[in-house]
């Protein structure tokens, strides 16, 4: 898989399946070690990444690989809502492909940009920061019933 053939494309239903095995790796990997263990036990039994992908995909932007579904971005109005790659494909420039995209999306009708990241995503928190976001306000929220802290971050994307 070359990972110089991203493409990006509006996610389509067919590609739910890939959509769903993609957010539950994400959170795995990324959101799983740092949410106590009923946070994951909620998570499996609850799907969530189920439920996103099948309600949430006509919005959803999919970056693939040869074919294959690697990432997948959301805008709602001025709002990142969502940016997930791959674990296997991280620090190969997928994420910044999807945020130049959702950027430039957002951008079109908005001055800023938002997004909102869990307190401890340090690595998503690092690469928003490099890429130029700041932090707006930390707030208290949930995740699978249990309590995190967040970050709304955000971006000014024209004066």
């Amino acid at each position: 898989m070359s990972f110089e053939t991203v493409q990006l494309r509006p996610a389509a239903q067919v590609d739910v399946p890939a959509l769903v095995r993609l957010l539950q790796r994400t959170w795995l990997v990324a959101w799983a070690p740092e949410v106590p263990f009923e946070a994951v036990q909620m998570f499996a039994s609850c799907n969530p990444a189920k439920t996103h992908a099948e309600d949430g995909w006509p919005s959803f932007t999919v970056a693939t690989c040869d074919g294959v579904l690697v990432g997948m971005s959301h805008v709602d109005a001025d709002c990142i809502e969502d940016v997930h790659v791959d674990p296997k494909a991280w620090g190969r420039g997928i994420g910044a492909k999807l945020m130049d995209d959702a950027e430039s999306v957002i951008a079109r009708s908005h001055a800023y940009a938002r997004l909102e990241v869990r307190a401890f995503n340090e690595r998503a928190r690092a690469f928003y920061l490099h890429r130029g976001w700041t932090d707006h306000r930390r707030y208290p929220g949930t995740e699978c019933g249990s309590p995190v802290e967040n970050f709304e971050m955000r971006k000014v994307l024209r004066p």
